[in-house]
């Protein structure tokens, strides 16, 4: 009944050696990771919407709007 979730799930018992400093230490690295993600992010976000409104100027550009005929043209 005292089983806990983690080694229920994986079947081991999670140990955790880490000492203050190096959890700070890992804690600095994910921090800076977390900005490089968020950087990668916001580039991505920039060149999706850049790419969407290319796409929608083009479409635009090449839609048709019918044929360009006027009174007295022969069809």
């Amino acid at each position: 009944m005292g089983t806990l979730l983690f080694k229920a799930n994986y079947s081991y018992k999670l140990i955790i050696l880490l000492t203050p400093r190096q959890a700070i230490k890992i804690s600095e690295i994910a921090k800076e990771r977390v900005e490089i993600f968020i950087n990668l992010y916001k580039n991505l976000y920039k060149t999706a919407k850049l790419v969407q409104e290319r796409i929608r100027k083009y479409y635009n550009f090449k839609k048709s709007k019918g044929l360009d005929l006027k009174e007295g043209d022969k069809v």
